[in-house]
């Protein structure tokens, strides 16, 4: 079973890197197994699928293991993907990552341990971003993390997310114009970002600390128009829970929640 998805996954990269070269198109796969199953599509030029590291896009992606699911389409002309992905112990259940760009020149890595010291089990990654220069940025460690983003309706709109726990629930889900802004920094096990906003300019950044209590801390957001700025900072031995609902434009939230 493993070396069978190995080939196979050599052979299908090797029939899709094939007739994209002469567009200036390129992927790398360095794949070990096991369950793996991967289908990339990239259409424009100048795109790229290598591997996270310091030779950037000369460095073979990295997949290594257990029961992985990866899904890229690219769509443009431009875009870069390093994604670096050594997920799984022993008898772990693997990650699924899916991840969609409509545009151009935008620009993702998703590391999702890497070569890390931490397990990084069972991680779900979903990330659709549409128009130009989306930028996504995310790492992964722990256990149990769930990640769905979509970002769509204008150019700019970009994720930054740096997970470090086990059982963290995030959903960001901007729509409505350019210039959304997300930045996630989670080290609290059993957290829960949820985030909508509908407008443009939106700018939210959510930091989650501390060993929390029985169910983690929750942030929620949820934004009805263009330009509002939230931040929020929970930090403490018990559970934090900030719920912000708000309709209009220029808004400023600056939340600190800790004991």
């Amino acid at each position: 079973m493993y070396k069978n998805n190995k080939i196979a996954v050599m052979i299908f990269t090797m029939m899709l890197t094939a007739p994209v070269l002469a567009a200036d198109n390129s992927i790398y796969i360095d794949q070990s197994g096991d369950n793996a199953t991967i289908t990339m599509t990239q259409d424009g030029v100048s795109n790229y699928i290598r591997g996270v590291g310091a030779a950037g896009n000369t460095t073979p992606s990295k997949l290594h293991g257990d029961g992985l699911t990866v899904d890229i389409t690219q769509t443009g002309s431009g875009n870069t993907l390093n994604l670096g992905a050594v997920t799984g112990t022993a008898g772990g259940i693997g990650s699924e990552i899916n991840y969609s760009v409509t545009g151009n020149n935008a620009t993702a890595t998703i590391d999702m341990n890497n070569a890390g010291t931490k397990s990084s089990l069972a991680n779900t990654i979903d990330i659709i971003q549409a128009g130009d220069n989306a930028n996504t940025n995310v790492n992964m460690k722990g256990s149990g993390n769930s990640m769905t983003v979509t970002q769509s309706g204008g150019n700019n709109n970009s994720i930054a997310a740096t997970v470090d726990a086990n059982n963290t629930l995030v959903t960001v889900n901007q729509t409505g114009g350019g210039g959304n802004s997300t930045t996630l920094d989670l080290t609290s096990d059993k957290g829960t970002v949820d985030i909508v906003t509908v407008g443009a300019s939106n700018t939210i950044s959510i930091t989650q600390q501390g060993a929390a209590g029985i169910n983690g801390h929750m942030a929620r957001v949820d934004l009805a128009g263009s330009g509002n700025s939230v931040n929020i900072t929970q930090n403490g031995s018990i559970d934090m829970t900030t719920n912000i609902r708000s309709v209009g434009n220029t808004n400023s939230f600056t939340i600190i929640q800790r004991n």
